[in-house]
């Protein structure tokens, strides 16, 4: 076995241990509660396009604040990874 197919072997090996402690996390009382905080606080289930205020301190519907768009849609894909991790299907049979 040649050493990139070894590190490869590794790095699986790796990502399926990382999986299993995500799905370990995710089965707990405490960790339901951090999923379910985090659901919100990462934007999961709600608009991530930020509005830009008016001279009022109001929102601006016409405008958006792109750099909060962006910190919203990088605290959603942080989510999205945890999600995608703790609803992993095995791999069988080299599928």
């Amino acid at each position: 076995m040649i050493e990139a197919e070894k590190r490869k072997l590794e790095n699986e090996k790796k990502n399926v241990e990382l999986v299993n402690c995500y799905k370990r996390m995710a089965q707990t009382e405490d960790g339901k509660k951090i999923l379910s905080d985090l659901e919100w606080m990462c934007c999961a289930k709600r608009t991530i396009v930020g509005t830009a205020n008016n001279s009022e301190g109001k929102p601006n519907l016409d405008r958006w604040n792109t750099n909060q768009t962006f910190h919203h849609e990088g605290m959603r894909n942080v989510y999205l990874y945890i999600n995608e991790k703790i609803n992993r299907k095995e791999k069988k049979n080299g599928d």
